[in-house]
């Protein structure tokens, strides 16, 4: 996102789903333990996963599934703010205090370049990082409401229709919307709306979710990832950019 004085960004997280049987990962080798210095809270959780497999016979397609299991490493830091998930089948990094896109860009590379070091055969199905914004205005000087009337003058007024469809402050419990865009490989899915964490009460607080999914499901190679996440934090920041108003960015640009 922009470099603002503050931001309303709660959790950066991104995301490298594997081809199966390219990384034969059963245990965390010395390279990216060494990456783990600052993530002294770990602990190993058994996953399950459903594959599905189609087979031709001579009655037509038969469909075959199984579950298998795997073993997921897990590392946090002491503040728990910052998570990290590594196996065979995904590389995962969470970061729930955003200090800038090349923070989270060079850890998330570092672990990558690890992984690619040890396992040579890695490459992706999967890859996309996701930015969920929440947007809190308790602040007396925001101006009075819950509904679209006083969410028009911080955001973009094509995103608030639902509000004003409910155009009840006293009743509205939830309010979300998805739109999802197609760029070939690249996808995005932005989610946007009233979630409010104590539903199914009526809402009574000045937050608005701004959640933006950018990712390409598609065979990559390690060495296309760099590439990929400076596509996805710029599409990121259109899409923010485009959803937000001059108020919120001067809110925003406050020291």
């Amino acid at each position: 996102m922009p470099h603002y004085a503050r931001n309303y960004i709660t959790q950066v997280i991104v995301r490298a789903d594997f081809l199966p049987n390219t990384v034969p990962m059963l245990q965390p080798e010395a390279r990216l333990l060494e990456l783990m210095d600052g993530f002294p809270l770990r602990e190993r959780l058994n996953r399950t996963k459903t594959e599905v497999h189609i087979r031709k016979t001579p009655q037509g397609p038969m469909k075959d599934t199984h579950t298998a299991n795997y073993m997921e490493h897990n590392f946090h830091t002491e503040d728990k703010l910052r998570h990290v998930a590594a196996c065979g089948e995904y590389l995962f990094y969470e970061t729930k205090r955003y200090e800038g896109f090349e923070s989270v860009r060079d850890t998330f590379l570092d672990l990558m370049d690890a992984m690619a070091e040890q396992y040579p055969t890695l490459r992706l199905r999967r890859l996309g990082m996701r930015y969920i914004n929440e947007i809190k205005l308790p602040e007396a000087d925001a101006g009075p409401g819950l509904g679209a009337e006083f969410w028009e003058t911080y955001i973009n007024p094509l995103l608030l229709g639902g509000l004003r469809f409910a155009a009840n402050d006293g009743a509205l419990a939830r309010h979300m919307c998805s739109t999802e865009l197609n760029y070939g490989t690249d996808r995005a899915t932005v989610k946007y709306g009233i979630f409010n964490s104590e539903y199914p009460k009526p809402n009574r607080r000045r937050e608005f979710i701004l959640d933006i999914d950018t990712y390409c499901q598609a065979a990559l190679t390690a060495e296309a990832v760099p590439a990929k996440l400076e596509d996805y934090h710029k599409a990121a920041c259109s899409v923010f950019e485009a959803a937000v108003t001059d108020a919120l960015r001067a809110r925003m640009n406050r020291a």
